[in-house]
């Protein structure tokens, strides 16, 4: 049976419902589809035994992320877990978000053949008010059922009285049996103790919130065994964990195994969560078929039967894979602002004035830049894109950057940047494939 797209458009496109009335079972199957495929949720039974007890007692389950602010931006492979505890918490259920402001200090060592750069308390501090606030456009921080904590509340005050008599029952040969640690290892690479106890530090803060399902991604698999362990040694019944897949950058590369490698900013293959509209619109319009079917699973709220009807609908011809990227770069841009019908729109008109049908020259967004003060053209174009010299010589190189000349764009080279800055005067600019700058 064909696919009714416009009422799934119509559903993706709308504001979040309410799922407090999901039966537990329901409840389990809606949490399961998004997780990671494989073993990813342990213990399932105990999580179905949960949700039933949950329901019958009115006591909502709680739910934990931790997040180390370990860098100043977000990125949507960072807003997967978020992006479910919403959803959780439309079950009913509460939430603890747990800023790691003293673990980002120690740094999660997993799938790393180096000890990540110390971070100051200063830096941490820095990166969680840009956390909180780009956190808040997923999940509402101030909602009922929605806490907010910080792991040196409980961490900076442990007492090594207190870490003994946890960590006596934990073995080392268990820590160091992790393959990225043996990789290092093997590797004659340095492995700190700090970092090996990275985990143990995990768990400690579930001893701390007593918390019954813990959410993450798939590199947090190892982390959250660990903190069962934890849990089980404070006495407390150990928590179940739910795991979700790591979502694929944008440019669509694969690693030695073929598989898609991670959104990652080390990679440039991201789109941040505080983007512009446009930016997500056009970076989602960017990305492999492959890709986008990943997306749709992990960002958006289709269900599996609807996905699996939507791969249908383009596999068998009915629908173009660049209509199903649209309703994708549609519902990501809703998914990220509030579901604005408006912004949608917006978003989808500023993409096609650059590369739809009907593209004009000069886009209605296309940003004025003053050339007061400015010496050379790579000063104007620094200050107009925010991008560096080496950065702005690299885009050049590689024809990144290009002039509007009688009606059409052409790439400027290395000399031009050494060019008087007035030269720009009422002159367009586009850099990169998005952006573009009328100086004036």
């Amino acid at each position: 049976m064909p696919l009714d797209l416009a009422s799934l458009e119509a559903r993706l496109l709308a504001p979040l419902p309410d799922l407090s009335h999901l039966s537990p079972e329901e409840q389990l199957a809606y949490i399961e589809e998004k997780a990671a495929l494989g073993a990813s949720i342990v213990t399932k039974a105990q999580l179905l035994e949960r949700l039933k007890k949950a329901q019958a007692t009115k006591t909502p389950l709680r739910f934990k992320l931790g997040i180390d602010p370990t860098g100043p931006e977000i990125h949507l492979g960072h807003a997967i877990p978020l992006i479910n505890l919403r959803r959780v918490h439309r079950m009913g259920h509460a939430i603890d978000l747990l800023f790691g402001d003293f673990t980002a200090m120690v740094g999660d060592p997993g799938g790393r053949m180096d000890e990540r750069p110390a971070l100051t308390a200063e830096d941490v501090k820095r990166n969680v008010a840009t956390y909180e606030r780009q956190a808040s456009h997923i999940l509402d921080l101030k909602a009922q059922r929605v806490k907010i904590h910080y792991n040196s509340a409980w961490l900076g005050k442990l007492t090594l009285t207190e870490w003994l008599k946890l960590t006596k029952g934990i073995g080392v040969s268990a820590l160091l049996q992790r393959e990225d640690f043996r990789k290092r290892l093997d590797a004659g690479a340095p492995l700190s103790l700090a970092e090996a106890e990275y985990a143990l530090l995990m768990g400690y803060d579930s001893v701390q919130l007593n918390s019954d399902v813990e959410v993450g991604g798939m590199d947090q698999f190892l982390n959250f065994h660990f903190c069962r362990d934890m849990m089980a040694a404070a006495g407390q019944q150990p928590e179940s964990f739910v795991c979700f897949d790591l979502l694929p950058g944008t440019s669509g590369e694969k690693d030695e195994q073929g598989r898609l490698r991670k959104m990652s900013k080390s990679r440039g293959n991201y789109i941040a969560v505080e983007a512009g509209p446009e930016d997500k619109y056009g970076k989602v319009m960017s990305v492999p078929d492959e890709v986008m079917w990943v997306w749709f699973r992990e960002i958006t709220e289709i269900r599996s039967p609807e996905l699996t009807a939507l791969k249908a609908e383009v596999a068998e011809g009915r629908l173009h894979p660049k209509e199903a990227k649209r309703l994708l770069a549609r519902v990501v841009v809703a998914t990220f602002h509030g579901y604005d019908t408006k912004i949608v729109v917006e978003a989808q008109a500023a993409y096609d004035q650059k590369f739809g049908a009907n593209k004009v020259l000069v886009p209605d967004d296309t940003k004025e830049q003053s050339l007061a003060g400015l010496a050379k053209v790579q000063d104007a174009l620094r200050a107009a894109s925010g991008e560096s010299s080496s950065q702005l010589r690299r885009l050049v190189e590689q024809k990144g950057v290009h002039l509007l000349e009688n009606g059409e764009y052409r790439p400027i080279d290395e000399a031009y940047l050494a060019k008087e800055a007035q030269s720009l005067l009422g002159q367009v600019i586009k850099i990169g494939k998005r952006n573009y700058f009328k100086f004036i």
